[in-house]
């Protein structure tokens, strides 16, 4: 008997532990983010554009988790553009938004949310389709051309087919696609 009641108690903790569609959910899921042969167009985009400027530009693209794609630094470029171009470039794949948004929120004294490690200067710029941020672009040079640069280079790989940020605010529905604005 005792055999029977421990039986059934872990028969009843079993099935109420699982969720019931745990057997149909997918086993593997697949991200959006760009292809190799995007982050090398948006990389050469950008370079280009920075020749045309005269500017020693580095330019970083990275995936939706912050995997470095493509890198490139015109000769010329400081020593520090390089990590400064790959920084910026995680950082708005991280939240979604260009560094420039990020770094009005450091200006306003609202930046507790931001991580460790996070480098909100403009050039940073996140590429997003259907509320999926598909991967990023940083750019780290002199002139003050570093989000412009980014930009340009979204537009003449992607056209109008992306978003590059969210406005502030949008939070989780934004992230999934379903517009609004979060609290």
């Amino acid at each position: 008997m005792r055999n029977r009641f421990q039986i059934a108690w872990f028969a009843a903790l079993a099935a109420f532990a699982s969720p019931a569609d745990a057997a149909t959910e997918a086993l593997i899921v697949q991200v959006p983010q760009i292809s190799s042969a995007a982050a090398q167009q948006l990389g050469e985009a950008c370079v280009a554009f920075a020749a045309k400027a005269n500017t020693a530009t580095a330019v970083a693209v990275v995936d939706p988790a912050g995997r470095l794609l493509y890198f490139f630094a015109r000769q010329g470029a400081s020593a520090t553009a390089p990590k400064t171009a790959e920084l910026k470039a995680v950082t708005a794949a991280r939240w979604g938004r260009t560094t420039s948004q990020l770094m009005d929120l450091v200006k306003k004294g609202s930046a507790e949310s931001l991580w460790f490690g996070d480098f909100p200067q403009p050039g940073g710029v996140p590429i997003i389709q259907d509320g999926h941020t598909l991967g990023a672009i940083g750019v780290a040079g002199p002139g003050g051309i570093d989000e412009k640069c980014a930009k340009e280079a979204i537009n003449a790989v992607f056209g109008n087919s992306v978003e590059t940020g969210r406005p502030i605010g949008a939070g989780a529905a934004a992230r999934d696609g379903q517009g609004g604005a979060a609290p």
